[in-house]
């Protein structure tokens, strides 16, 4: 074993200074770059020809299929259940957070907590939800009341916040444990209280992990497809649902590009108005 782990040592210090100034940083920006054109700008641009359908008598007929009344509806809700699940996230990972860089010394144990269940499948975490909040599940047989909770609403909230809570404490976290700790101390000194120190002092330095957090889990909450359709029920869907039907289940290809267009261009849009608000570049590069 320790021959094996000397050879491999061995194998990547070569490799090391083999590499060394030949890789530059604006190397990796390329290889960076060139994965997120390949695998995301290409497919969606190459979504738009399929979904005008050009070669078709009516070209624009899956885009004005689209306004129709339920699927404006899935949009909405889509939107609206990023929002309200990126709200009650980043107020437990601020809590959570907050925890961690002030009021323990256990942090790596917690962290490990935290990070373990990012190993585990979305499936598995969901439908582990699903078990809890089934009227034959844990929580009703503690509690002897059956909450009603299964394939409404607040259960597909519970189960978004739950899957993308450490996405949010990582970004949060790194940014409270950056402050400076004689600035606490100096607020304190001066007469400050503990509430009157997080609200003058830490919160507005941790605000670029805040909206860092918040960024990440509103694009994931608002395209959850696993969420709504293992939590929720028909009032519950939301457009990557739309999106999978009309793909999987109708074959309909034109249709489902042309939703994925509009849910990207509203998507950007939204985040280009969110950046007027907040300078988001200015946000992740203070992470």
């Amino acid at each position: 074993m320790s021959v094996e782990r000397g050879g491999l040592g061995r194998l990547t210090h070569v490799i090391g200074e083999g590499l060394e100034g030949r890789v530059a940083n604006r190397h990796l920006a390329l290889f960076g770059l060139g994965f997120v054109g390949l695998f995301f700008i290409l497919p969606v641009l190459l979504l738009i020809p399929e979904s005008l359908a050009l070669d078709s008598s009516t070209p624009f007929e899956s885009y004005l299929r689209a306004m129709d009344g339920i699927y404006v509806d899935a949009f909405v809700r889509s939107f609206l259940f990023g929002v309200v699940t990126t709200a009650v996230t980043l107020a437990l990972a601020y809590m959570l957070s907050y925890f961690l860089a002030f009021s323990t010394d256990r942090v790596r144990t917690a962290m490990t907590l935290i990070i373990v269940p990012l190993w585990i499948a979305y499936i598995v975490r969901y439908f582990g939800i699903l078990l809890f909040l089934s009227p034959a599940g844990p929580l009703a047989d503690l509690t002897g009341i059956e909450t009603g909770l299964l394939f409404t609403t607040p259960a597909v909230i519970i189960g978004l916040a739950n899957v993308y809570l450490p996405f949010a404490v990582l970004p949060i976290y790194n940014s409270l444990n950056a402050i400076d700790d004689e600035l606490v101390d100096a607020s304190r000194v001066l007469g400050a209280g503990k509430w009157h120190t997080i609200a003058k002092v830490i919160f507005p330095l941790s605000l670029p992990g805040l909206v860092a957090a918040g960024l990440i889990v509103f694009i994931l909450a608002a395209g959850s497809f696993l969420g709504p359709a293992v939590l929720g029920g028909p009032k519950q869907t939301m457009i990557a649902n739309v999106i999978a039907q009309a793909f999987l289940s109708n074959f309909n290809i034109q249709f489902a590009s042309a939703l994925a267009i509009v849910y990207t261009v509203l998507l950007v849009g939204t985040l280009l108005v969110f950046n007027t608000v907040f300078d988001l570049q200015e946000a992740l590069g203070n992470i």
